[in-house]
């Protein structure tokens, strides 16, 4: 009777963390869905020939947060994994490392972006901000691709369920590295073009629609799984 007493003592306190640590992780990724979505008309209101340089500044320089809260939410991730390993659920050489790719990312995109709204080189530094975007969803890509093979594998007990869930989860990284790819293409022809600006716009605006539907998605899947009380 009292080693009962003792497990439920100790299984409580995991459900509580496990739901903090969920309700971390699906505040940064909704608050980057909302950064990105406002990158999004910032870079469409640019395109639109209305202030061009200052539109894609601010758009850089909302990317740039977007990726802030892409790592924190990485890593947040990543320490519940460790948590689960510790535990004894997931192995510890299953997690790998490199979760600092997009907050590196981050801070780079909106040096750039205050620089080109200081008017210091913006039609130099702002379509190498396309460039670094791009470079960080390719690296991001890969971690998150290995965050989310390790989740549905130790999450979901249904064969199909899982086989479903990872042919979507792939299907969401492979857009996301074409999208990195082609944000790294427009940022190299607008540095060599007479259009830095307009390609700038177009890459930024691609970049930020993947993190708006790779946000959309984490948070579907994240409500998913939240641990109910009780």
């Amino acid at each position: 009777m009292p080693d009962g007493t003792t497990v439920e003592r100790h299984e409580e306190p995991t459900v509580a963390e496990e739901r903090r640590t969920i309700e971390t992780i699906l505040g940064g990724t909704v608050v980057g869905g909302i950064i990105a979505a406002a990158a999004v008309v910032l870079s469409i209101i640019g395109l639109s020939g209305a202030w061009p340089v200052w539109m894609l500044s601010v758009a850089v320089i909302a990317v740039g947060a977007a990726f802030l809260f892409e790592g924190a939410a990485i890593a947040s991730r990543s320490s519940r994994l460790l948590h689960e390993a510790t535990a004894g659920k997931i192995q510890m050489a299953e997690l790998g490392g490199g979760t600092g790719a997009e907050t590196l990312t981050g801070i780079a995109g909106i040096i750039l972006g205050i620089l080109g709204l200081a008017d210091v080189y913006p039609l130099f530094l702002l379509p190498a901000a396309a460039i670094v975007f791009g470079v960080g969803l390719i690296f991001g890509a890969g971690t998150n691709v290995r965050l989310n093979e390790i989740e549905l594998t130790h999450k979901h007990e249904n064969p199909m369920a899982r086989h479903i869930a990872r042919q979507a989860v792939r299907g969401a990284t492979g857009f996301q590295i074409i999208a990195g790819l082609a944000g790294v293409i427009l940022g190299i022809v607008g540095l060599a073009s007479d259009y830095p600006i307009t390609l700038g716009l177009v890459a930024i605006l691609l970049i930020s629609a993947t993190f708006l539907l790779s946000n959309t998605a984490i948070a579907g899947r994240l409500l998913t799984v939240f641990p109910r009380e009780g």
